[in-house]
């Protein structure tokens, strides 16, 4: 469960830094928007496994209705950042972009 947590807070700060990154210098940003990118992405993969070992020891069904909602709350949060982050690292190299 602690991978879970470390990544909804971690997906949740980048979230805030992609778009204050926004305004950056072009070539900065898309590189931290890249770095920032693929640790949310090893970090979603270890939370899911987490969030799956759990769900499969649960024991009653309130347990496995948290467990779901913690796993909605990563997905969610992390298809929201790695939008961010996919568009503000086109947005810098392509200034064309919208």
């Amino acid at each position: 469960m602690k991978w879970t947590l470390y990544a909804i807070l971690y997906l949740i700060g980048v979230l805030t830094l992609g778009l204050l990154l926004m305004g950056a210098e072009q070539m900065l940003a898309a590189a931290l928007d890249l770095v920032f990118l693929v640790i949310a992405v090893v970090m979603f993969r270890f939370a899911l496994k987490d969030v799956s070992a759990a769900l499969d020891i649960a024991s009653d069904e309130r347990e496995r209705a948290e467990l779901r909602t913690l796993q909605a709350l990563l997905i969610l949060t992390f298809v929201i950042s790695a939008g961010v982050l996919g568009y503000s690292f086109l947005k810098a190299l392509f200034p064309f972009v919208p």
